[in-house]
């Protein structure tokens, strides 16, 4: 089937604009496609992929950048501490540094091989209608100042290939309904660039009655006075948000957002134990580690070979990926960081919520998205993560590879994935090459 690989190329290169053609251009018969993060994107440099800067960035002017990066791979401490700004931690937490679950070059480690799991992965604590469970919350704390953790997990392979996760050590049985809800942390790269979108821009694609008869009913997570953007659930709307609920949720910090402790109602733990402030981060922190996660730069492009790149992304459009994996996105203008403002850069996401399927349903609804609905994930970096012994793929890990996360797609992927898997081994491995690449 090579002639039909060609073809395809052939409809490429005389002005295929893919999902919106507007950044790309045709020159001596070659597609030249603008850099991934626009002015944003960097060589891309193996031991410290993900948490580079933006080049001809002036690092002077934002001094904020640099404390908050020594703020985000710092250790922690419980209060009262030798380090006042580094303070706080716990007395429920699941790690102390953010970047035990967020790697510089790789992802942190989320299902391990005895069948424990790693500071990859975390636990919401909901059901169906999106409750809590009345004494451990919203979220599963694995370590407790007194020594007596919430619980631990571990996981198994169910018949279907799915992943199965098992409770442990609590004494607590969770309330009925309540289900473990995996969530993988994600690289940051780009968060800056997705941070900077304008609410217009994502609504843009909205079509939640799928007017345009595609079978893609996307919609935006409308919370009260914003649109969701980050999370797998599209839960915050800023990167302030998901700053504030990861350091709440994960390390046991309060800040002004985010004023009290991650204790229901039923535990004491959080009265007992002394606090690291009030609030624990100040907003000078919050705002240096916003600093610090807008200028992450976006790792540039991969090409082994353009002309099955070129292939790769027509029949990533042809199979109809492109529907919801948006190739473009764009800033506004941006008075923090001029540098970053009308930036067009290609993270492959639209940022909305989609019914992806039962299979994929986790039986947890969260803050405005049902239990099947998923925020499209940026695809830009999967190929520098793929294959490195510990890195899985979709909400939970079940896959570990791009290809199997494929496979997992069902609802309004369902058709997507089913001309995926008609197209010829030639046809996939092109595509997949494509997705490794960008």
């Amino acid at each position: 089937m090579k002639s039909k690989l060609y073809l395809l190329l052939n409809i490429l290169l005389v002005g295929c604009g893919g999902s919106d053609g507007a950044s790309d251009s045709v020159v001596d018969n070659t597609l030249v496609l603008g850099a991934t993060g626009g002015v944003a994107t960097v060589e891309y440099q193996e031991n410290n992929g993900f948490l580079q800067f933006i080049p001809d960035l002036d690092i002077q002017e934002y001094n904020g950048a640099s404390q908050g990066r020594e703020l985000f791979i710092a250790t922690w401490g419980p209060a009262p501490g030798a380090r006042d700004l580094l303070d706080g931690y716990g007395p429920l937490a699941i790690t102390d540094s953010c970047a035990n679950c967020h790697e510089s070059s790789s992802r942190a480690e989320s299902l391990k091989s005895d069948g424990s799991t790693g500071n990859g992965i975390l636990f919401r604590l909901r059901d169906i209608e999106g409750n809590v469970d009345s004494m451990l919350g919203a979220q599963l704390q694995t370590y407790s100042a007194d020594g007596v953790p919430e619980g631990s997990v571990s996981w198994s392979e169910g018949s279907s290939n799915e992943i199965l996760f098992h409770l442990n050590d609590n004494v607590n049985a969770l309330d009925e309904g309540i289900v473990l809800a995996p969530r993988l942390s994600p690289q940051l790269i780009g968060m800056g660039l997705l941070d900077l979108v304008p609410e217009s821009v994502i609504l843009e694609y909205q079509d939640v009655n799928d007017t345009d008869m595609n079978g893609i009913f996307g919609r935006a997570n409308q919370q009260q006075q914003c649109i969701g953007r980050f999370g797998w659930k599209a839960i915050h709307c800023s990167l302030d948000g998901q700053i504030v609920g990861a350091l709440q949720q994960d390390m046991g910090l309060t800040s002004t957002l985010n004023p009290a402790e991650p204790c229901s109602d039923n535990q004491g733990i959080c009265n007992i134990y002394p606090s690291g402030g009030d609030p624990e981060v100040s907003d000078k922190s919050v705002q240096d580690i916003n600093d610090f996660l807008t200028i992450l730069a976006v790792p540039e492009r991969r090409i082994n070979k353009q002309e099955t790149f070129l292939a790769g992304r027509a029949l990533f459009n042809s199979t109809g990926c492109n529907a919801c994996h948006r190739e473009t996105l764009s800033t506004g203008e941006v008075e923090r960081f001029p540098i970053l403002s009308n930036q067009t850069f290609y993270p492959y996401t639209d940022l909305l919520l989609h019914n992806m399927g039962p299979e994929l349903s986790d039986g947890a609804k969260e803050s405005g998205a049902e239990a099947d609905e998923w925020r499209t994930p940026p695809l830009w970096g999967l190929g520098l993560i793929e294959g490195d012994g510990k890195s899985r793929f979709l909400h939970d890990g079940r896959a570990l590879t791009i290809e199997q996360a494929i496979l997992w797609h069902g609802g309004e992927s369902e058709s997507a994935k089913e001309t995926y898997s008609q197209l010829t081994n030639d046809e996939k491995d092109a595509l997949l090459a494509f997705l490794r690449a960008i």
